[in-house]
């Protein structure tokens, strides 16, 4: 199995985020390209993602692929092996999990969005809170 990398990036002042993984064994997580996390992958993991990386690799992969036009506003992500020329996914997007890649892809960007989502929870996991109305502060 080959190394397959999966990368969401937002708006302009937040940092990229990607996933690698190696093999279907290994797993690494990276912000801003520096890794923040390395782990095994769960047999569970390595069998969920199996088919849906066999059934991508055995799409053709593209000459060029050209990213689309998108505001600085959005977000994007990219599904790339890393054996070739090209991402074979590029796609701007509205929210996560990205869709309209095709059937074949659709379904592996999300399994990878929610792996990679799971792992920076955990690694920094994030509380809601309410803000009370005698919080807030008029500018002057």
């Amino acid at each position: 199995m080959r190394t397959m990398t999966y990368e969401r990036s937002g708006r302009t002042n937040t940092a990229a985020q990607a996933l690698r993984v190696e093999g279907l064994k290994h797993l690494w997580v990276l912000e801003q390209g520096e890794v923040v996390l390395e782990r095994d992958l769960t047999p569970d993991e390595a069998q969920a993602l199996a088919p849906l990386v066999e059934e991508a690799s055995q799409q053709p992969a593209p000459v060029v692929l050209v990213p689309p036009a998108g505001d600085p506003d959005g977000l994007a992500v990219t599904l790339a092996f890393e054996d070739e020329e090209s991402p074979r996914v590029r796609l701007a997007a509205k929210q996560l999990p990205a869709k309209g890649a095709g059937p074949h892809y659709d379904a592996l960007l999300s399994m990878l969005d929610a792996l990679l989502t799971r792992e920076l929870h955990v690694r920094a996991p994030r509380h809601a809170h309410v803000v009370l109305p005698h919080e807030l502060r008029q500018e002057e």
